[in-house]
């Protein structure tokens, strides 16, 4: 906003020169004429970015796992007490520790709650992000995996069951249990479809499913051992833990239209609207991913 002003002020004082050039005033005989600038010293300012550094460090439960953000808080999973941390990001401290279920791995935000997978448990945990409190608990199928949202409907993937659920948040209740493949894992939502990644050695596949009418669409076979799964506004893309690889879906066509080598067993995968950012545990890198 400062270049901007400054201009203005240059603009404006090479209008004024411009007139008295067109115009010359009439001085009388023995005056003589003194020009004074009025043009004040012109400063520039440059900042200069911040480099990436850890600004805080939180304790929270042991074993924390999955997290989520609901815009105001940040919230994480802790497996070792079977509880929630509510952390506040304007004062980096845990400002409440939710009670839920067995085991809580993964965590997702629907606009109005914070859902939490209880793995041990077999259930999943809603909760109140203002009162901070447990609203419902809902039973679903064996090993209770990853959570996400729809907009309208939580979908969770139980790893045992083989199968995804379908809830209501308004009544909390299951109200469908799609098949997919062996050992279900991670669940991501493109604005459309809803995509369950499948781990076992036998399927290593990529399920599609109508929410509308809670159908199977399509089945991709990806690489070997299929976790994470992230959608980037045009392609799928899937990190495939024991292939060392990450699979770019088209949803167009439902093919695999690239596998691209990365660090070792892949898993967490993300979009920042640029870049896919992949999670190699093994080899304790990131691989960064033009799509």
């Amino acid at each position: 906003m400062r270049r901007v002003s400054s201009l203005c002020v240059i603009a404006v004082f090479a209008c004024g020169l411009l007139v008295a050039a067109c115009a010359p005033a009439v001085l009388p005989p023995g005056s003589s004429t003194t020009t004074t600038s009025s043009i004040p010293p012109t400063t520039s300012t440059t900042t200069v970015p911040l480099p990436s550094a850890v600004i805080a460090t939180i304790p929270v439960g042991d074993s924390p796992k999955g997290l989520a953000s609901d815009g105001t808080s940040v919230w994480v999973a802790n497996q070792g007490p079977n509880t929630v941390s509510k952390i506040s990001p304007a004062t980096n401290t845990v400002i409440a520790t939710v009670p839920v279920g067995s085991d809580p791995g993964c965590v997702a935000w629907d606009g109005a709650s914070i859902w939490v997978t209880n793995y041990v448990s077999g259930t999943v945990t809603k909760i109140n992000p203002i009162t901070n409190t447990v609203t419902a608990t809902i039973t679903v199928g064996s090993y209770p995996r990853g959570v996400a949202s729809d907009g309208t409907d939580i979908w969770v993937t139980n790893t045992f069951s083989d199968r995804v659920t379908k809830i209501n948040p308004v009544t909390n209740t299951v109200t469908a249990s799609i098949n997919v493949g062996s050992l279900a894992s991670d669940v991501a939502w493109d604005g459309t479809d809803i995509w369950v990644t499948s781990f076992s050695r036998g399927s290593n596949t990529v399920s599609r499913i109508n929410p509308i009418t809670n159908t199977v669409t399509a089945t991709i076979r990806v690489g070997s051992s299929p976790h994470g799964l992230t959608w980037d506004g045009t392609s799928i893309w899937v990190a495939n833990s024991v292939s060392n690889t990450v699979s770019k879906i088209d949803r167009l066509t439902n093919t695999v239209t690239a596998t691209i080598p990365v660090g070792d067993s892949p898993n967490g995968l993300a979009s920042d609207g640029t870049s896919i950012w992949v999670a190699n545990r093994d080899s304790n890198t990131v691989s960064r991913i033009r799509p």
